[in-house]
């Protein structure tokens, strides 16, 4: 297990206590930080993560499309959060299916510990199908969407 920083443990302390959060469980892939708010005094778990096998069965839908198209290109998330598909409630979403997007285009944003942040497209190309409901959580390793490449 990697060494996790005092200086970090402690920023992330003031992120709950300014945000009013009660909980807080970052993985990284290899280690895991787990904090908790006891009144004032945090409670704080590490452990390694050991890689292991999905059991979740993939959405048919995702399994039909990848079949049908080998050009797809998954997006996936590269952390847990609440994925939103628009940059506010009144607003347009960023992409819908059949939407032609260019390479570092914006595609959607995933909210973390009330961060915001922008999730931009890999390659160019056309939205195929998108896997999230807006405002549904996202867990790491997620499909978001796919994306057919030029």
């Amino acid at each position: 297990m990697k060494e996790i920083e005092p200086e970090y443990i402690e920023k992330v302390i003031d992120i709950m206590k300014n945000n009013e959060l009660t909980e807080v469980n970052l993985e990284d892939g290899e280690s895991s930080l787990l904090i908790k708010g006891n009144g004032y005094k945090p409670v704080i778990k590490t452990k390694d993560i050991v890689e292991e096998e999905k059991t979740e069965p993939e959405n048919d839908k995702q399994e039909e499309i990848k079949e049908e198209n080998k050009n797809l290109v998954p997006v996936i998330s590269s952390m847990i959060g609440l994925y939103y598909s628009k940059p506010s409630p009144e607003a347009e979403p960023f992409v819908k299916v059949g939407d032609e997007i260019k390479e570092g285009q914006v595609i959607c944003i995933i909210e973390t510990i009330k961060l915001i942040n922008k999730i931009t497209a890999d390659v160019s190309g056309k939205i195929a199908q998108i896997c999230i409901e807006d405002g549904k959580p996202v867990e790491y390793g997620q499909v978001i969407m796919y994306i057919e490449k030029n």
